[in-house]
């Protein structure tokens, strides 16, 4: 069963879930290809399917980021309620290109 905490060299942290990890890395991976694909083809960027996909990219790979940032910091509280702001200000205006573009 693995620990939610460890201690290397002195120092304690938290260990970050498996589901949160290979999230943050599966979209890192597909942001790339999606951004260029966004970017040279001036057809496809108004392409509401696409916009959604790369919308939802973003949104699991910065709350993901942010998140794993949460669990390194001592005030846990805030840096979670910066994480959800920041979620819902991004998924607000996401939101609104997608449906008006």
């Amino acid at each position: 069963m693995p620990a939610s905490s460890r201690t290397v060299y002195g120092r304690e942290f938290k260990v970050t879930p498996v589901w949160m990890w290979l999230l943050q890395r599966a979209s890192g991976v597909l942001l790339g290809p999606l951004v260029a694909l966004h970017i040279w083809a001036p057809a496809m960027a108004g392409n509401r399917a696409l916009n959604a996909l790369l919308l939802a990219i973003i949104l699991a790979h910065g709350y993901t980021g942010l998140r794993r940032v949460a669990v390194k910091q001592n005030k846990f509280g805030v840096t979670m309620a910066i994480t959800v702001a920041w979620c819902a200000i991004v998924a607000f205006f996401g939101v609104l290109l997608v449906i008006y573009r």
